[in-house]
């Protein structure tokens, strides 16, 4: 069940960026399990990204965002870099910006589906 709910999510991001947003994404092989050329869960205009989806381990992240309706949240553990989240109309802008769906179209076969569901 927990491998169903993270492989739709993945799913549902590839889809809003090939047909909302017009930007080239697609899932990796068994979600960059393989690792080498495979590495992430998505990638999405050239980039690696990963999806982390939980029923509610996120709640501070949301608080944050909400707390003044910011368009960017840093956070960071001791030791670490920061990170930057964002809400996804801040994200969309920012994708918009840098003309991404005209450097990374959505090819034909884009539809985040390239890994079937069992």
């Amino acid at each position: 069940m927990q491998k169903r709910k993270g492989s739709n999510f993945e799913l549902e991001i590839v889809k809003l960026h090939t047909e909302k947003l017009k930007v080239h994404a697609h899932k990796q092989p068994l979600s960059g399990a393989l690792g080498g050329r495979f590495k992430g869960d998505l990638v999405v205009a050239g980039m690696i990204a990963e999806c982390k989806r939980r029923r509610k381990g996120f709640t501070t992240l949301y608080k944050a965002i909400e707390q003044d309706n910011s368009d960017l949240v840093f956070v960071r553990d001791d030791n670490k870099k920061p990170l930057v989240v964002l809400p996804w109309h801040t994200y969309e802008l920012i994708l918009k910006w840098l003309k991404l769906a005209e450097k990374f179209p959505p090819e034909p076969a884009d539809s985040g589906d390239n890994e079937k569901e069992k």
